[in-house]
């Protein structure tokens, strides 16, 4: 994670506000070079929407934000709790940076898209009226329902991204511990002088169990579809199915797997995250591109 907060940091973030920068520059050759950037060819287009640097990107940096928004909520709670531990503290600064560069992505890239727009239009822009007949109700409804679609795998994502911040760090540390070698093989009701890396795997263990719950407490559609899921598989995801790894594995190999992940369905919910924001994106700009239409022909 720490690799992919570099590169968004020094490459999204950076791009976006010098593409802005150009078009703030009201020099006619800049912001030209700003509008063609922003406007790259794409074959695919929803409805009036066409798709292009500046709706990708902020379709990302909109997603990013909703779940950093949802890891900073966790990590305030967690401090909050009398005796929280310094590593705790410590999250809670790095998830609260993570916040607030999405938030500053997120802004640049909507206002580069909006300024585009504005000159684009600039010439011939009339007066906007929004008029909210049957039809658009229906595309504010398609546009809702994206969204809603877009819950399920965006509680995937929550949940993974939980799992990076708050049990990955400590696995890596435990692996790299001479003591991981040394309990190769023990299981926790052994005890002895592996008793405390054992809790400590145990802690990981129960971690990953409450991004389980954070995630779903904060999606209701996935929620649902997770409990669903669970259901079909006889899973409860409850402290007894971490007692239950535990007679069953070495507290090495149970520290091998805690944050242990389907990498082709994250990168499925991923896009499919994206492509029903994209969807959301289309149906609201049918909405308001009705309206410029409807004031055009006015005129």
């Amino acid at each position: 994670m720490t690799t992919f907060w570099g590169i968004f940091t020094y490459a999204a973030i950076p791009s976006g506000f010098v593409v802005m920068l150009l078009l703030l520059s009201d020099i006619a050759f800049l912001m030209q070079v700003a509008s063609k950037v922003m406007r790259a060819p794409s074959p695919v287009t929803l409805g009036n929407l066409r798709l292009n640097v500046a709706v990708l990107m902020t379709a990302f940096c909109g997603i990013l934000t909703v779940i950093t928004y949802a890891s900073v909520q966790r990590a305030q709670a967690k401090t909050q709790k009398i005796g929280a531990l310094e590593r705790e503290t410590s999250n809670l600064f790095y998830v609260e940076r993570n916040y607030w560069l999405s938030i500053l992505a997120l802004t640049i890239w909507v206002t580069s898209w909006r300024l585009e727009v504005l000159y684009r239009e600039r010439p011939h822009r009339p007066a906007f009226a929004l008029n909210l007949r049957p039809s658009k109700a229906l595309w504010i409804g398609l546009g809702v329902a994206a969204l809603l679609v877009a819950d399920l795998p965006l509680c995937r994502l929550n949940y993974q991204f939980q799992i990076y911040s708050y049990v990955t760090p400590g696995k890596d540390n435990l692996q790299a511990s001479p003591l991981a070698a040394e309990c190769n093989g023990v299981y926790a009701s052994e005890g002895g002088r592996c008793s405390e890396f054992c809790q400590q795997v145990r802690f990981l263990s129960e971690e990953r169990l409450a991004s389980v719950h954070f995630a779903r407490k904060w999606h209701v559609l996935g929620r649902w579809s997770a409990e669903v899921f669970d259901m079909a598989r006889d899973v409860q995801q409850d402290s007894s199915h971490v007692s239950q790894l535990f007679q069953k594995k070495t507290c090495v190999d149970v520290l091998k797997s805690v944050d242990k992940s389907n990498d082709m369905v994250n990168a499925f919910c991923l896009v499919l995250a994206g492509v029903a924001v994209l969807v959301a994106f289309a149906a609201f700009s049918q909405v308001l591109g009705d309206a410029v239409e409807t004031n055009l022909h006015s005129d």
